[in-house]
C-alpha cells in the first residue's frame, strides 16, 4: 500500500478490507484501531484537564472540546463497523448521544432522512455528523435557556441531483440579529471551516427564523 492509498484508507474507516493484500489489511486495521484509541485518549486527557481547570470559563471550553472529540470518536467507530456507512446511521448516533443533555430538559430531537440520499463519502459523513452535532448542541445550550422545553428538527434530503441539504431547526429562543452574528463564535466558525473542507456551505437563519441550512455536493451516481 503506497502513501496515497494509506491516506485514503485512513480517511475512510469503512474501507473494504477484502480488496487489500493480507499485509495491507493488517496495517489498515491496526491504523484504524490506533486512531480510535488515540481519540479516546484525547477525550480522557481533556476530561482530566477540565477537572483541574482554574476557572469556569476554561473548564467549560475543555468540556466543549471533549464533547466534540467524543462525537468524532463515535462517528469513526460507527463508520468502521459498516461496509457502506450512511449519514442516517451516523446522525442517529448523534441524536442518541445528545438525548442525555436534551431529555432531562424536555427537549425533543427528531431526525427525518429521505431514502434517496446517497453518494456521500465516509469523510463527508463524518464531517456532516460533526457539523450537525455542533448546531444541535448549540441549540440545546443557548436556545432553550431558563428551563424552556421544545424541539430540535434535523431534516436530510436531496437539494437537487448533485447536492444534499440538511436542515437544523428549533423552536427555542430567537437567534441573534444579523448585525450581531456576522463573524459568529467558535461553534459557527467551526461549522464553516468543516463545510469548506468538503466543498459545502451553510445558510444562516433569516431574521426571525431558527433554521440553519447546510448544502454539500454528492458524488454522481
Amino acid at each position: 500500500m503506497n502513501d496515497s492509498e494509506m491516506a485514503t484508507a485512513y480517511a475512510n474507516p469503512s474501507a473494504d478490507y477484502r480488496a487489500l493484500s493480507p499485509e495491507a489489511e493488517l496495517l489498515l486495521r491496526e491504523t484504524n484501531h490506533r486512531c480510535s484509541n488515540d481519540l479516546q485518549l484525547v477525550v480522557s486527557l481533556l476530561a482530566l484537564q477540565s477537572r483541574k481547570a482554574a476557572s469556569d470559563e476554561t473548564r467549560q471550553a475543555l468540556i466543549d472540546t471533549m464533547e466534540r472529540v467524543a462525537i468524532l470518536a463515535r462517528a469513526r467507530a460507527s463508520l468502521k463497523e459498516e461496509r457502506r456507512p450512511t449519514l442516517e446511521a451516523a446522525l442517529r448516533q448523534v441524536c442518541e448521544a445528545l438525548q442525555s443533555q436534551a431529555e432531562p430538559r424536555s427537549i425533543f430531537l427528531s431526525l427525518e432522512t429521505a431514502s434517496a440520499v446517497s453518494g456521500l463519502s465516509a469523510v463527508q459523513v463524518t464531517t456532516l455528523t460533526l457539523i450537525v452535532n455542533e448546531l444541535a448542541t448549540n441549540a440545546i445550550k443557548h436556545a432553550f435557556a431558563q428551563d424552556r422545553s421544545g424541539r430540535i428538527r434535523i431534516v436530510v434530503r436531496p437539494h437537487d441531483s448533485r447536492s444534499l441539504t440538511i436542515i437544523v431547526d428549533d423552536d427555542g429562543l430567537p437567534f441573534p440579529e444579523i448585525a450581531s452574528r456576522t463573524t459568529g463564535g467558535l461553534g459557527l466558525g467551526l461549522v464553516r471551516r468543516l463545510l469548506e473542507s468538503i466543498g459545502g456551505l451553510v445558510i444562516l437563519p433569516a431574521n426571525g427564523s431558527k433554521c440553519f441550512e447546510i448544502r454539500v455536493p454528492m458524488a454522481s451516481h
